[in-house]
């Protein structure tokens, strides 16, 4: 029994060495990357990173976080941010997202509130923690700009997994799915001026397979964003009262960004979409009455006249909804 005994109080011991062991190893791979990103040109500032969750978990706190890379003009800050990593698996990870931040882009600065923003993911930590899954789960998300009382936004809820496909370091499956969702009241007016659609778009949802020209590693966050070269939508669709929009289909991009390839595309209530484009700026007047003419004579071939199924052709750097062309193609860079 005595022999049971020690041999048990060694192995705890080992054990606990191991862990310390970890923890100091996590604790200092967190301080090296700050260190790295700040010689970089960042702008970085945290308090001192915690690291508990002994005997089983590696449970970091970094408290009073502020990133900022002046490349993109990105800047993320918050009261802190909690990574739990798994000691029997190194690549497992989940990033615990506090409920309140703020996000800023070169365009805008967001305060974001939620219940709940967790990310978990799993990464591989021989190959540059390159990402092989990704769950995101949000819930009661709250997006505001400061400067501007009217700019609002929320989702009820919303769930975005990402697989990387078998032998295919730079393809990736991404499911999507967002309920709830309440655009800024601002936009709203110039869509909807006479409020005669309901506040919430009751789901959205998008499922596709997205190429990029590398993979989506630590060097996407040090360095630049992976671009894309294939985009393909298995189903898109969004509803907002009685208008449905739906779309599939596959995409080449070339390294500017100008996609190539055709997109099938089902408007439910297309006259109505095309009234929001109108009053939105997104169209003119013009290219308005060119596509309710051609656009209206297309659907009454197909025996609803109120629904439109149509192509929308990428070329040339240009977008036509069939026969017609209505407008430049957007350049799908990420930075």
């Amino acid at each position: 029994m005595k022999k049971i005994i020690i041999l048990i109080a060694a192995l705890g011991l080992l054990a606990s060495g191991i862990w310390f062991g970890l923890a100091y190893a996590s604790k200092s791979t967190l301080s090296a990357w700050f260190d790295a990103r700040q010689t970089d040109g960042w702008l970085v500032s945290h308090d001192a990173i915690e690291v508990k969750g002994f005997p089983l978990s590696l449970n970091a706190r970094i408290p009073n976080l502020e990133l900022a890379d002046p490349e993109t003009g990105w800047l993320w800050s918050g009261p802190e941010i909690l990574i739990d990593q798994n000691v029997l698996s190194a690549g497992d990870i989940a990033v615990i997202w506090p409920r309140q931040h703020i996000f800023a882009t070169p365009e805008a600065r967001y305060e974001i509130d939620s219940a709940l923003l967790r990310s978990d993911l799993a990464l591989e930590p021989t190959r540059n923690l390159a990402l092989a899954t990704a769950e995101t789960a949000l819930r009661d998300l709250r997006i505001s700009n400061p400067n501007d009382s009217a700019w609002q936004a929320s989702v009820d809820a919303a769930s975005i997994g990402i697989t990387r496909l078998d032998g295919q370091d730079h393809t990736y499956d991404l499911e999507s799915s967002i309920t709830g969702l309440s655009i800024p009241d601002v936009i709203r007016a110039r869509l909807d001026p006479a409020a005669l659609m309901p506040e919430i778009f009751s789901q959205s949802i998008l499922k596709g397979s997205f190429g990029f020209d590398r993979p989506w590693d630590l060097a996407a966050l040090e360095q630049a964003r992976p671009q894309f070269t294939t985009i393909a939508i298995s189903e898109a669709s969004a509803m907002w009262g009685d208008m449905v929009l739906r779309a599939s289909g596959d995409l080449r991009v070339d390294p500017q960004g100008i996609p190539e390839g055709d997109m099938a595309l089902r408007a439910e209530n297309w006259r109505a979409m095309l009234d929001m484009a109108l009053r939105a700026g997104v169209i003119s007047q013009d290219l308005f009455d060119l596509l309710e003419g051609g656009l209206g004579f297309l659907a009454q071939l197909s025996g609803k006249p109120e629904n439109l199924d149509i192509i929308l052709r990428f070329n040339g750097g240009a977008v036509y909804a069939g026969p017609i062309p209505i407008g430049p193609a957007p350049r799908l860079l990420l930075r």
